[in-house]
Formats: structure tokens, C-alpha cells, sequence
């Protein structure tokens, strides 16, 4: 091994623990050792140290005990007299030196600079582990590459990143060279980044690698139940089942040498494109260690090969590449050059199968106009016919291939699609047209891919595609019945009525001792695979990881078990799982793998089962979140008590059968509860339980179990008069509702279709007698497992924290007067109130003159909600006028296709602490009225004309002043005398003491209206509560995320705080700093409102004063950097562009710092609204 790696591995290790002691020292002082630490919304904390050492980092002094640990393995440099083996030296080295970035990169998430920044993500949490998790299972991303440094030229980059996205692989890229990175480069040619295209970018630092190798660690405890602290086991685990390399582009400096040895105590080889130092024996790796000088043409095929990663490509005959990390890709409405569907017009998509001389393989056929007939941007009718022949089809098999449409025509560049059967949605994008995508290429996709995927099944495939209004209207009439009548056979099947389940062992890549059983009646635990899928992968793979499994004798019906299932799972969990019952999540559960949808547990203080899905991030009855739960179900073990499900296997018959079926579930997620509705209601109705969803408690009624009981003994869950649950799971009864059928095992298949609980007079299924229990497990055993469940999940009851602190915190003073006597300082901007009327045409008229072509105009399905703020005195509050944000039926300015009744707004900000990082430029500006807030908010509104102020009170924040919250009052009440405008009251991210601060502020200034700014997902209650109780409005905050504004503003409509009080905040950023990532997240935020998303469709608010004041450009001099000329001017130039940015994408009320700015921003909204005030 090279001696200059090892020495330059040492040396970069040494620099990465002094910086990290360092920061951690900074953060340290800041926040305290007994600050929390951690990624966001992860349960592995952190996940490189707690998977190799065990121990959990929670805090900042633990973070000191751990960095004391990477300090130690640090080894002495070795010296020119030394002739021995470093490979041992450099790869401890390596573990140190990922120890302190993991740390750096901790720290960054409490004392800055957040590592969410533009195009960087930071690390992925446990909702993205989890669903692309399964992509690993299954195959359909065979590794990563985890890409540091930048490529030579842009165009390198791209055709880099393509043809690693063609062989379906994920892309992490941090670190950069001369200043820039990978992703940078991709980002600057307009290639789509995040987790959806499979291209991720971590960070610019090269410490940010860590979050690809947390990724890889993660994987290892959550899919492959390797126990934390089991280090030899984890690294084992990711050299032979992740397949990741590292490509190092551009220069390779000590640091990036020392993580690159960590990555190689994985397994994962180094490939370069510079002359270092290679390492080719093999050993740690499964080939060479480090390669370098590889050409950029040959340099992805290999990595693979030095990896041992084998990836076999079907190509597909079409002009843009093909595969998986595609689909991922958007195409917007403005860049679509044709698009389907999507409630415009009728477009389905059907396949049937056919004789076969019946077809010419390979035909497809266009009946109706081509994209390329159509003026751009035409929406048209669509069916996508196809007719399948194969000596093995058969009718099951068609909704199978059916459903693989969606996934198959993602899979190009440029072809965007959602949907399926007569609900669908597609686009063909500009820049694909341009490279020749066209109609048939969607029929060239669907051969190509049904013949290479399902072989066995499939031996010819014809594909018509419809554009002609009135046969694609004749056509889906004959579709429609066929999906009834699929629809009435998937109703039929039970699992009483097939002699064979099917196995799916894909999650043993990861979880090597789980067997997943599926059955008509239970689907499999991810979600993607139900009976009907097993069947089909078994006819195209007889040796695959789908197979028949024949039942054999009943053993017990009630809980479902098998004597042929048994001796199925035996054999193939590697003889560590002996039997499991289908149907019992008490008695021996099926084991589970981590890629499961739901997590069901027990819950002993309600005698009942709460079922959390993965999407829900908060708090659940057992006291743990599901990341939470699912470290410690998933891995391929069998836990009594716990189980992993598909979501649909809530609505089954099955469903904790052998518990007493639907009438255990005592508490779910309300989003979840919403999903399943429609089918879980007609099953409930069965069982004589129709009204037993509304008394299935959520997360807006309780997630403490004391209280949950309370809520089922006022609405009469049935789970109360059932058997104690780990009772009667061991045969015992308790009381007059006990029930023998849970203990009894009659040899019988004959089951009838409502749970064990509600079973004959005999107390037994069917009326048979009650047979003796097989002695698997005895009474004294299954009670004890009870005990210790009880013992484990149970919690205290939590006071009443709420009704304390309002206690606490009543009897205020009498309201104080502001006392504003100095005259307004001359350094405030002059008045400048008068906005010229737009002298061009307007373009409401412009658009009408339009003569060449026809103008084609959208109309929203859903108007943005109005949003009122502030109130007046008739309406409970003081202001003299009340403005309205949102009402929108278009698009931004869009005047000639809806209405825009209320113009966008603009704010100004005033402090109760102002920054010392506060800009000179402003503060010259503003002169001593920066230390005055009354009189500044009053010269914002006299001499700038803002319509809104916002106090901000970062002095409220322990660590920036720790005000008091009746400090905060005093001053808001000061604002609101010197002004008649609403007021926004603008808060901090330290929830615990900006909670008490808008408590008391909200209860202070009750009816006022104020615009309570912000809530987030770990405060929202608070807010939303403060918001009903006092007469509020709230912004709902999110991190440039579309998923995350509707989950927030689901959780604040939970708490029945109406749509029209609450007001989106995005979340954005400034010109330079990633403002087109946000105004692509805003233009789908409003568009997806409007488009029939009434959770997406508020006004959305924004920040461009504060955003612009932290960045160089807004701050630097002219003596900094002379050819950018006069700082005055710049900085109110570089706030209004971003203003105007995020103006276009949909801002409907924008906070601005600079004067200037302000004024033109003014003229330019009236300019947009053709002069209307």
C-alpha cells in the first residue's frame, strides 16, 4: 500500500478532528453541552457512530465523549524507516475522520450554517431511507455512487451523471474541487437534482460524504438487523450487500484522503481521474482498493467492475435515455410540449390479452393526430391500448402488466406520467420532442419492456395509441367494464379458497432471515406485491424470489397457521423462525423486513393495537415515532406484539383476526384513517361496526394512552368489552366477554368471513367444538410476554402542561402606552407614495390582440383561499383597515384566464434586538430608528408605504437576549399604536421559548388578527391552538418542500383551524443562493392548489429582506469586490430581483428590509395589475 496515502489519510483525519473540535467547541458555547443534537427526523443518532460504536449522540456533551473516541484511533504518521503494511493505520484513520465530519455536520444543524441550502439536501431522513430503501431490495437500484470533486467541463458532468442514472443507480455527490461541485454543474445545465431523479446533493463541503455513508449504515440496521455497536457485522453487511464506490474528480487533498479510507473500511473502492497513489491488491475491498487515472469515458463501467456491481441494461429503442432514475423527473406545463389526461381530457390506459396469431408483434399503431400535428402545449385525448399474446398469459396476469405502464413510460427522459387504468396524467416535455420523442415511442417503451420483463408470460405485444376524440370515448367504454370486472374477481379470492400462497424473499438482500407470506386476503409488507403479483412472478421466474408455497394441513384457522406455510418458513428463514401465524400479531407474527408500510403495535393501556404509517413523523401511543418502531420490528424478526404491514391489509377481513379483528384498532394516523376510508367502511359495516372509525382515536384526539382510554369510554370502543389481549392470547378468559376461539385450535380450513371474537355460541369458529391448544408456547410463558409488554410500552399520564401554563402565565397588566415623542429621524427614507400608472399596453389587452392562433385559457378548479389580516374595531380588534392576501382563480398575473381580486402585499420589518450581522448598508438607512421599532414601523408605513409590519423578536431567543414574553406583548402593542396597519409577529426556531412568547402575545393582542409567524411541524399545535383562541392567523412553515406545506397544513386543518387562517411560507432563498429551486416549489405549490388541491391552495408569504441580508453580495463593499460596484445600489437591486422572483412564482405577501426596494416593487406589482390599486 502506498505510503503517501496512509500518511496523507493520517494527516487529513488529524485536520478533521481538530476542526471538529473546534466547531464543536463554538456550538458548545452557543447552545450549551445540553443542547440536542441530531439529523432531522431520523432515529440513528448519529448513524455512522451509532452503528460502529453503539452509542447514541443526543447532545453536545455526548458529542465531546465520542470525538475524545476518534482522537484515540488516530495513529502515528509513519516515517521513512518504517517498511510495514499501513492499510490498518490509514482505514482506522478513516473511521476517525468520518467520527469528526459526522460531527462537524451535527453541529451545523444547531449553530450553522445549515446544511439545507439551495440545491443541498443534508441528510436524508427516515421517510426517504425507507422508501428508497425498497429500491435497493428490489433491485431496481443496484448501488451508489457517492461523486466528490467536479468534472472538467459542465458537459462532462452531465453525460456522467446520465449514464450512471441509465444503469439506474443513485447519485451522491459533496465535496468540491476549485470551488465548485459535481452537482453545481449539473444544476448550471438545468438537470433536475434531488432524491426523485436519484441525483442527491449532500452538501458543498466534502464533510457531507458522511451522509452517504450514514445512508449506507442506516440501511444496514433498519433492512438488515444488524445491531448497533456490531461494527465487524455492519462493514461485513455493506461490502457484500450495498454496492457503492466512490468517484474522486479533480484533486485529492489530505482531507478527502482520509474519508476516502473510511469508505473503503466498507468495502467501497476509490476511482479517480487524477495520478494518485493507487492500491490494486485486494483485501478490504472485493477487488482494488483505489484506482486511479481512469478515462471519463470508461470510468462508470470501471467503478462497477472494480465494486463487482453487475448491471445488465435492456436498451429501449427510443431517442432519449431510458431507466429508472427518470422517473423521478418533472415536466411542467410551460415546458411540456403536449400533454394527456389530468381531468383536461379523457385518457386511459388498458392492456388485454389475445390469441396468439391474433397480432404482429412489434406494430404500433397511431389513430389520431401525432405531438408533432399540434401547436405546442396542446392538450389531447389518449388511449394507450395494449394487446398481449403469450402461450402462458393469462386474464390475471393483465392487470398486472396494467399497472406497470406507469412505471415503464417514466422511465424516459422527458416523459413525465401519473396514474393509472382511467385516472391518468402525461406530458411529453419540449427539449424530448425536440430529440424526437413522438406518440409511438410510448408503444416502442411498452414492447421493449414487456417483453424483456416478462419473458415467460409474454411472447408478442401490439400497441395502439389513441388520439381521435371518439374512439378514445368508444374505447375506454369497453375498458371501463373490464376494470369492473377485475375489480369483482380481486373481491372474490379469499384465502379459504386457494390451496397456494406465494412467498417474497426480495427483502433478504437485506433482512436475510425474513420470509414474507402473501396471501389473497394479505398483501405483502412493502405494499407492491399482492396474490396476483406473486402468481405472475412465479410463471416468469420459476427460480425467483416468488414461490409457491402449498398450505397443507390447518393447524389453527383462527390464527392462521399452516403446517405446509411452517415448513416453508422454516427452511427458508435459515431454520431461525420455526412457525408464525398469519392472522395474530400476539401469538408468533410474521416477521418483518423494514420496508414495510405500517407498524402495528400493542397498545396495553387500551386492550387494543395502534397502526402508524410511515409518512407520519409524530409521536404514537407506545411513545415512539415510527423510525422509532421500525429499528427495532424491522430487520427480519418475528416480535410479539409488533408487527409491519401494507397499508391495504387494514381493510381485510384477516386483520388481527385471531385478535378479534378491526375492533382492536384503537388509535391510527388521521391522514391514514383518510386513505383508507372508502374501504375500510363497507368491511366494518360487515361485522355490524359501521360507526367504529369514528371512535378509532388519532393523533388530534390523543397520543398519551391514558387519554386514549378516556376517549374510548366516552365513545364506546368495542376493544373495551373484548378479553384482556395478552390474556386471552394465552388461553385464559377474563369476564363475561371472553372468547375460547382465541385459544382454540380445530383443524379446519372452513373460516367464516368475521373475526374470531364475534364467532357462534360455542365459542368457536363455525360452531366446532373447542380443541385442545397445541403446546407451542404454554399459558405461564404467553402471559408472561404479556406482563413484559405491559411493563415495557406502558407511560405515565402526562399533566396537563397546557392548562398550567395558562394558569401560570394569567393576570396580566393593564395594557402599557407607547410613548412616541422624538421626531422621526431624518435618516429614514423620504415618502414616496405616489405610483405612476403603467404606460405600455396592459397585458390583459396584449394577450387579446393576439390574432395568429387561438389562446388557450386555464381555469382553476380550486381559487387560492382568501386570507384576511388584522381587523378592525367593529371586528374585535384596532386597526383602521383590514387587507386580503390570495382569491386567485390563474396564475400569477395571469389577468386574461382568472381573477386576481387582491394585489400582492409588502411588508416591512422592525426588531426588538437588532443583529450585529444586521447589514451596514441597511443601517445606514435607517440610522437610530433601528433601535426605536415603534417609530421605524411608522416611518415604514408613512414614507416607504408598506402595508404590513413585522416585528420581529429574535431577542426573545435564550441565547440572543432571553426577553420575557410580556417584553415581547409590550412591544407588539407598541407597534400596534403607532400604526393603523395588520401586524405580522415573527418568531424564532427555538420552539420551546417562542411557543411561550406567541402564547402570551396571541392571548395580549386577542382579536387584532396578527399574522403569527411561524408554525412547523414541532410547534404547530401550539400556534394553531393560540390562533383559534385568540382570533389569529398563522404561518405554516416549510423547508422548500411541497409534500411538507401540505403535510403541515394538514396537521394545522387537524386542529380545525380553518384553510382561510392560514398562510404558506416556503421557505425560499435569495438570488444566487438556489431561488430557482424555490420559485419550481412555489410554481407547483400554486399550481397544484389551483389545479384541484384545496390543502395547497393558500397564499404563500416571503421573506426577501432577510434572506438578501445574509448573503455577500447584499453585504460586501466596494473595497471587497470592486467590479461589483456601488453596494447601495446592488443591495437594493439584489432584494428586488428576488423579490420579484418569488413575486412571479406566486408570492402573495412579500417582507422586505431595503427602502429603495420597496418603493419599486410597489410600482411593479401596480405596473403587473395594469395600474389597479
Amino acid at each position: 500500500m502506498s505510503k503517501l496515502i496512509c500518511a496523507s489519510a493520517i494527516d487529513g483525519a488529524k485536520a478533521w478532528i481538530d476542526r471538529a473540535a473546534k466547531k464543536l467547541a463554538e456550538t458548545a458555547a452557543a447552545r450549551g453541552d445540553g443542547c440536542r443534537i441530531g439529523f432531522p427526523d431520523t432515529a440513528y443518532a448519529l448513524p455512522i457512530i451509532y452503528a460502529l460504536t453503539g452509542e447514541r449522540m443526543e447532545t453536545v456533551g455526548d458529542l465531546r465523549r465520542i470525538l475524545a473516541r476518534a482522537a484515540g484511533m488516530l495513529p502515528p504518521r509513519p516515517t521513512d524507516a518504517v517498511w510495514l503494511p499501513y492499510l490498518g493505520n490509514a482505514l482506522d484513520a478513516g473511521i476517525a475522520a468520518l467520527f469528526a465530519c459526522e460531527i462537524l455536520e451535527a453541529c451545523k444543524y444547531v449553530s450553522g450554517p445549515d446544511p439545507i441550502e439551495g440545491i443541498w439536501l443534508g441528510a436524508a431522513n427516515d421517510i426517504i431511507l425507507r422508501e428508497r430503501g425498497v429500491e435497493f431490495v428490489d433491485g431496481t437500484a443496484p448501488g451508489f455512487a457517492a461523486i466528490t470533486g467536479r468534472a472538467p467541463t459542465n458537459a462532462l458532468a452531465v453525460r456522467i451523471a446520465r449514464e450512471l442514472q441509465e444503469k439506474n443507480l443513485y447519485v451522491f455527490m459533496a465535496g468540491s474541487t476549485g470551488g465548485k461541485q459535481f452537482a453545481e454543474q449539473l444544476a448550471e445545465e438545468g438537470v433536475q437534482l434531488g432524491w426523485e431523479t436519484r441525483l442527491v446533493p449532500f452538501g458543498r463541503d466534502v464533510s457531507a460524504l458522511v451522509y452517504a455513508l450514514g445512508f449506507a449504515n442506516r440501511v444496514a440496521l433498519s433492512f438488515g438487523g444488524i445491531k448497533p455497536g456490531d461494527h465487524r457485522a455492519n462493514l461485513h453487511y455493506n461490502k457484500d450487500r450495498i454496492f457503492a464506490f466512490v468517484l474522486a474528480l479533480g484533486e485529492v487533498d489530505a482531507d478527502k484522503y482520509a474519508l476516502a479510507a473510511g469508505a473503503i473500511n466498507y468495502g467501497f473502492p476509490v476511482i479517480a481521474d487524477t495520478a494518485i497513489p493507487q492500491i490494486l491488491p485486494t483485501g478490504v475491498c472485493t477487488y482494488e482498493h483505489v484506482v486511479s487515472s481512469v478515462p471519463y469515458d470508461t470510468m462508470v463501467d470501471r467503478a462497477l467492475e472494480v465494486r463487482g456491481c453487475k448491471i445488465k441494461i435492456d436498451r429501449v429503442p427510443i431517442p432519449v435515455p431510458y431507466g429508472p432514475a427518470f422517473e423521478g423527473e418533472r415536466v411542467r406545463k410551460e415546458d411540456a410540449q403536449a400533454e394527456f389526461g389530468g381531468n383536461l381530457t379523457p385518457a386511459f390506459e388498458f392492456v388485454t390479452s389475445v390469441g396468439m396469431d391474433e397480432i404482429e408483434d412489434g406494430v404500433v399503431e397511431i389513430i389520431g393526430p401525432d405531438i408533432d400535428a399540434v401547436p405546442p402545449g396542446t392538450a389531447l385525448p389518449l388511449a394507450i391500448w395494449a394487446e398481449v399474446a403469450g402461450r402462458k398469459m393469462q386474464p390475471d396476469f393483465e392487470s398486472i402488466l396494467e399497472r406497470q405502464i406507469h412505471h415503464l413510460v417514466n422511465g424516459a427522459e422527458g416523459i413525465w406520467h401519473m396514474g393509472q387504468r382511467d385516472i391518468v396524467w402525461t406530458r411529453v416535455s419540449k427539449t424530448g420532442f425536440a430529440r424526437g420523442l413522438r406518440l409511438r415511442h410510448y408503444g416502442d417503451i411498452l414492447h421493449a419492456r414487456f417483453l424483456s420483463q416478462f419473458p415467460a408470460i409474454v411472447d408478442k405485444v401490439k400497441v395502439t395509441i389513441v388520439t381521435d376524440g371518439a374512439e378514445v370515448e368508444r374505447r375506454l367504454a369497453v375498458a371501463r367494464r373490464v376494470y369492473d370486472e377485475r375489480n369483482r374477481r380481486l373481491a372474490s379470492l379469499k384465502d379459504e379458497a386457494v390451496d397456494v400462497f406465494y412467498s417474497c424473499l426480495l427483502c433478504q438482500s437485506f433482512a436475510p432471515h425474513h420470509v414474507c407470506v402473501i396471501t389473497p386476503e394479505r398483501l405483502g409488507l412493502c405494499g407492491a406485491y399482492n396474490w396476483l403479483d406473486g402468481k405472475a412472478a412465479y410463471e416468469i421466474d420459476k427460480t425467483g424470489p416468488n414461490q409457491p408455497i402449498r398450505k397443507g394441513e390447518c393447524l389453527d384457522p383462527a390464527r392462521g397457521v399452516w403446517r405446509g406455510v411452517n415448513d416453508y418458513v422454516h427452511v427458508n428463514s435459515h431454520k431461525t423462525v420455526d412457525t408464525f401465524c398469519l392472522y395474530s400479531i400476539m401469538d408468533r407474527p410474521m416477521t418483518s423486513c423494514g420496508c414495510f408500510e405500517v407498524i402495528c403495535a400493542y397498545v396495553p393501556e387500551c386492550n387494543g393495537i395502534m397502526a402508524v404509517n410511515r409518512e407520519f413523523t409524530g409521536d404514537t401511543p407506545v411513545g415512539m415515532t415510527f423510525s422509532t418502531l421500525a429499528g427495532n420490528v424491522g430487520g427480519g424478526a418475528q416480535t410479539p406484539g409488533f408487527m409491519g404491514i401494507g397499508k391495504v391489509y387494514l381493510t381485510s377481513r384477516k386483520f388481527l383476526f385471531a385478535e378479534g379483528g378491526h375492533a382492536r384498532l384503537v388509535w391510527m394516523p388521521k391522514d391514514l384513517k383518510a386513505l383508507l376510508a372508502a374501504d375500510l367502511r363497507p368491511v366494518l359495516a360487515e361485522q355490524g361496526r359501521a360507526d367504529l372509525l369514528e371512535k378509532i382515536a388519532d393523533e388530534t384526539v390523543a397520543t398519551d394512552p391514558a387519554e386514549i382510554r378516556r376517549f374510548m369510554e366516552r365513545v364506546g370502543h368495542p376493544a373495551l368489552a373484548l378479553p384482556d389481549l395478552a390474556a386471552a392470547i394465552a388461553g385464559t378468559t377474563d369476564g363475561p366477554a371472553a372468547v375460547t376461539a382465541l385459544a382454540s385450535a380445530p383443524v379446519s380450513d372452513t373460516v367464516p368471513g368475521t373475526p374470531a371474537v364475534e364467532s357462534s355460541a360455542s365459542g368457536t369458529p363455525g360452531g366446532a367444538a373447542p380443541a385442545p391448544r397445541a403446546a407451542a408456547l404454554t399459558s405461564d410463558l404467553l402471559a408472561g410476554i404479556g406482563e413484559e409488554l405491559k411493563k415495557t410500552l406502558a407511560r405515565e399520564i402526562v399533566a396537563e402542561v397546557m392548562a398550567a401554563l395558562e394558569r401560570r402565565l394569567g393576570g396580566l397588566p393593564a395594557d402599557a402606552e407607547a410613548a412616541v415623542t422624538a421626531e422621526l429621524s431624518a435618516a429614514a427614507p423620504s415618502s414616496d407614495r405616489e405610483f405612476p400608472a403603467a404606460s405600455a399596453p396592459a397585458a390583459g389587452a396584449a394577450i387579446a390582440a393576439i390574432r395568429a392562433f387561438p389562446v388557450r385559457r386555464e381555469t382553476a378548479t380550486v381559487p387560492v383561499h382568501t386570507v384576511a389580516l388584522g381587523a378592525t374595531k367593529a371586528e374585535g380588534g384596532t386597526r383602521g383597515r383590514v387587507l386580503r392576501i390570495g382569491g386567485a382563480t390563474a396564475m400569477p398575473f395571469h389577468r386574461w384566464e382568472g381573477e386576481m381580486p387582491h394585489r400582492p402585499l409588502v411588508a416591512m420589518e422592525v426588531f426588538d434586538r437588532v443583529s450585529e450581522k444586521y447589514p451596514d448598508v441597511l443601517r445606514a438607512a435607517w440610522g437610530d430608528l433601528l433601535d426605536r421599532p415603534a417609530d421605524m414601523a411608522r416611518a415604514c408605513v408613512e414614507r416607504c408605504g408598506a402595508d404590513l409590519i413585522s416585528v420581529r423578536l429574535d431577542g426573545t431567543h435564550p441565547e440572543k437576549g432571553g426577553r420575557s414574553p410580556r417584553e415581547a406583548l409590550k412591544l407588539v402593542r407598541e407597534i400596534l399604536a403607532a400604526v393603523d396597519c395588520p401586524v405580522i409577529v415573527t418568531g424564532h426556531n427555538h420552539f420551546e421559548s417562542w411557543n411561550e412568547v406567541a402564547r402570551e402575545v396571541a392571548r395580549g393582542c386577542a382579536g387584532e388578527n396578527l399574522l403569527l409567524n411561524w408554525a412547523e411541524q414541532e410547534n404547530f399545535r401550539t400556534l394553531a391552538g393560540m390562533a383559534l383562541a385568540y382570533g389569529h392567523t398563522v404561518v405554516a412553515q416549510s423547508p422548500i418542500d411541497v409534500n411538507i406545506a401540505k403535510q403541515t397544513n394538514i396537521l394545522m386543518t387537524n386542529m380545525d383551524l380553518p384553510l382561510d387562517r392560514i398562510v404558506i411560507d416556503p421557505l425560499t432563498g435569495a438570488l444566487g443562493y438556489g431561488i430557482e429551486y424555490c420559485y419550481s416549489v412555489m410554481e407547483r405549490i400554486r399550481q397544484t392548489g389551483l389545479g384541484g388541491d384545496p390543502l395547497l391552495a393558500g397564499p404563500m408569504i416571503v421573506c426577501p429582506g432577510a434572506e438578501c441580508a445574509k448573503v455577500k453580495e447584499y453585504r460586501a463593499t466596494e473595497a471587497d469586490f470592486p467590479a461589483w460596484g456601488d453596494r447601495e445600489r446592488r443591495a437594493a437591486l439584489w432584494e428586488l430581483t428576488t423579490a420579484l422572483a418569488l413575486l412571479y412564482a406566486g408570492a402573495d405577501l412579500l417582507v422586505m428590509y431595503h427602502p429603495e426596494a420597496v418603493r419599486t416593487l410597489k410600482k411593479q406589482i401596480l405596473r403587473l395589475l395594469d395600474g389597479r390599486p
